[in-house]
């Protein structure tokens, strides 16, 4: 059960806040600033037992908006230890009271903490942000359903540059399920116009805000074809419910919904939401689905991928990983294993590649990272495997002996647990 009230310039969050609760506080916040007229309002979690990525996602956006309106807002975390770790970790914390909390630091490899960004260059870099952790994350990807994924991700983030109007950019946020069910959860909120008053304005004919989201996910319906094709919805909508995962849409009063359990549905709600909100849940867990749901007038799209923009040798036939470029720190176990995963969904990516582990400008690394990057990989896929498909450069003579240490131990024992 829960409970959201507003008493004086305070909403208090009781219980769960999940993705159904979502216009309570919204309506609160109205109720506290336009009606009562206060210019600061505070967001007391502490009693809050549970808060899902969505509904906060979204909540931090429409909080963004009020302090560009010049509202002072405040937060009181959880009381409970683990909610206030992922108030924090998740960097809703900063975003919905900066002055009180520092941006998140978390460098897990299974999520992306909520990611503000205004440019295209915010976006381009968020995007490869998260195509670098799905890649260190999910074990076994099919490259052309990355390739999906990806499409989806870098679309959506640029629906809002392009069409919103936010006054504060957009949010994203990427949270993965355990890596055996190969399910993935990615938002994309703003506190724009909305997507019905952006269609009205090519679609004069466009009934309601749900008939609007209803023409949002259909294939090329956009406000202006000169701006864009309007795929980046439906090819979204298609991926989620090809793959048997969910989909959700929320703008100005219109609600759209997809699961493999209800199928589509679309209402109206008595509260707005005064931007546009994507919830996509995907499932990667049959190869090839991603791909296959692609498709624009009936043919397969196949995008340009995270791989071959930034993994492919530009002349040889070869898969250069830098591994000074894809950590911060080579002294954790923890370090190293998200990418032993990319290294391994690389070279099956890649079948036909030799991958080039490139140790250059690494001077020195633990055993630890030594053991699960390297000896890992090479129990994981067998001696001849590994040295026919993997090779290495610019490994200094401490790296090496590390790293030959590090495989004859690994060996010795024979296990990758």
């Amino acid at each position: 059960m829960s409970s959201i009230y507003r008493s004086e310039n305070s909403i208090v969050f009781e219980g769960e806040f999940t993705i159904s609760d979502l216009h309570r506080p919204l309506a609160a916040i109205h109720q506290t600033v336009q009606n009562a007229g206060y210019q600061e309002i505070k967001f007391d979690f502490s009693e809050c037992t549970a808060a899902l990525p969505a509904p906060m996602l979204a909540l931090c956006a429409q909080v963004s908006r009020l302090q560009f309106a010049q509202i002072e807002t405040q937060l009181t975390l959880p009381n409970n230890e683990k909610l206030k770790r992922l108030f924090i970790n998740s960097n809703w914390a900063n975003i919905i009271s900066p002055k009180q909390f520092e941006t998140s630091n978390f460098r897990g490899h299974t999520q992306v903490p909520a990611t503000q960004y205004r440019t295209t260059d915010e976006q381009f870099k968020a995007v490869n942000r998260i195509a670098n952790a799905i890649l260190g994350a999910i074990p076994d990807l099919e490259r052309n359903d990355f390739a999906a994924l990806e499409w989806s991700i870098n679309e959506l983030t640029d629906n809002v540059l392009v069409h919103s109007q936010s006054p504060v950019g957009g949010f994203v946020q990427v949270s993965t399920f355990q890596s055996k069910s190969k399910r993935l959860l990615f938002m994309v909120a703003d506190a724009g116009i909305g997507i019905p008053a952006s269609l009205r304005e090519g679609h004069k004919n466009i009934s309601s805000d749900a008939d609007a989201l209803d023409n949002a996910i259909r294939e090329g319906v956009t406000r202006d074809k000169a701006i864009g094709q309007g795929n980046g919805l439906f090819g979204s909508y298609q991926i989620c419910s090809g793959s048997k995962g969910k989909f959700q849409l929320e703008s100005g009063y219109g609600k759209l919904s997809y699961s493999e359990r209800t199928g589509l549905r679309i209402n109206t709600e008595k509260v707005p939401y005064e931007g546009t909100l994507v919830v996509a849940e995907i499932d990667f867990s049959v190869p090839h689905l991603l791909e296959e749901a692609l498709r624009f007038d009936g043919k397969k799209y196949s995008p340009l991928d995270h791989i071959e923009k930034y993994y492919e040798h530009p002349v040889e036939d070869s898969i250069i990983f830098k591994v000074s470029e894809e950590s911060n720190s080579f002294g954790s176990r923890v370090a190293g294993t998200p990418l032993r995963k990319k290294l391994l969904n690389l070279a099956k990516m890649c079948p036909n590649y030799p991958v080039i582990i490139d140790f250059s400008d690494v001077e020195l690394i633990s055993s630890s990272f030594a053991d699960e990057l390297i000896a890992k990989l090479f129990v994981e896929v067998g001696a001849i495997s590994f040295m026919s498909r993997f090779k290495f450069n610019g490994v200094s003579s401490t790296v090496k002996s590390l790293i030959d240490r590090a495989i004859s131990q690994r060996v010795a024992v024979g296990s990758i647990d």
